[in-house]
């Protein structure tokens, strides 16, 4: 008979536990006020549950949101009164074959054309999505190798694309973990590496910073983007509430990212949406009923802040406002 080290599995234990919890929607949720954010007491309001998944969110011109349910490989739209119809299914009759996409990170360019991270099915890389007469693949790999399972990106508004990719695809890919620059010549470099999970990531405003967030880091990170696309000088930029640390290491329950129209970077982790100004300084955190996902500021004024997770979609009227100058 084994003999078993319990004490070795309670830390482990309690994560999994305080894991499932946050996978089951909690009592209604109100925010505390953040100056300049979200006023005390703003409800955080459930649109949509009971997805298999919920992931990716994105704003287009007009303020409608569009966000991938991927275990279906799908992709919605939210308009201003919250109906919600399907833009992309990989399973509808113009695909034959049905094949599953898993579309787990969305963004969007200036004439409103849909790019995701595709990481399941024949090919792995930055898809074209929407509109579907445009749809193709725009990477598939880096210096003749797949890509192993693109997770999130972010748009700069020349069209360069940064993506984050934590490791091995459904396919058996082996790669390290990195952030990858897809130029807007279609060339892909490797932008960083080196890291232990990348997962979320997003430009600042002036598209000077680029920020990632790590599975594996107690803060979010920052690097200099130089003029060519490339990035250098990693740095810990925000420092997490939400840091759990086991005899595994650190679960931070990192995941995306998103900016307002001040420069504010707003990290989805195991306390909730972490507010941080463009300096790296918290300013508080906005609670939400399951573990979130990911975010974007969208609506007809960019003041509603869409938040998933967990096959939920959630909004929350903010102060602060979507930036202008990129979907997201």
């Amino acid at each position: 008979m084994r003999h078993w080290n319990l004490a070795a599995f309670v830390p482990a234990l309690l994560l999994a536990a305080a894991l499932a919890s946050a996978a089951q929607p909690q009592g209604p949720v109100t925010t505390p006020g953040i100056a300049g954010v979200v006023a005390a007491g703003t409800g955080v309001t459930l649109i949509k549950g009971g997805m298999t998944s919920s992931e990716g969110p994105v704003a287009g011109a007009d303020g409608s949101l569009y966000f991938a349910e991927p275990a279906v490989s799908k992709v919605y739209r939210v308009d201003a009164e919250d109906n919600i119809t399907v833009v992309f299914d990989a399973k509808h009759p113009d695909d034959p074959a049905g094949e599953r996409w898993r579309l787990p990170g969305l963004a969007m360019d200036g004439k409103g054309t849909i790019y995701a991270c595709r990481r399941a099915g024949p090919q792995i890389g930055i898809a074209i999505v929407y509109p579907a007469e445009r749809a193709r693949f725009v990477a598939e790999g880096y210096q003749g190798k797949p890509f192993g399972a693109p997770n999130d990106l972010t748009m700069g508004k020349d069209g360069g694309i940064y993506f984050t990719d934590p490791g091995t695809s459904e396919q058996g890919a082996q790669r390290a973990h990195y952030v990858y620059y897809v130029k807007p010549s279609g060339e892909v470099v490797r932008a960083a590496e080196n890291l232990g999970g990348p997962n979320g990531i997003v430009l600042s405003p002036d598209e000077k910073t680029l920020y990632v967030s790590d599975s594996s880091s107690a803060a979010v990170y920052a690097f200099d983007v130089q003029a060519d696309g490339t990035i250098k000088n990693r740095r810990d930029f925000a420092p997490l509430k939400g840091v759990v640390k086991t005899a595994a290491g650190i679960n931070n329950g990192i995941d995306g990212m998103a900016i307002d129209n001040d420069g504010r970077l707003y990290a989805i982790s195991n306390a909730g949406i972490e507010v941080f100004t463009a300096k790296g300084e918290a300013l508080g955190v906005i609670p939400v009923p399951v573990k979130a996902q990911n975010l974007a500021f969208g609506g007809k004024d960019g003041k509603t802040l869409y938040i998933v997770g967990m096959g939920n979609l959630y909004k929350v009227g903010m102060l602060a406002q979507k930036y202008g100058g990129r979907a997201k």
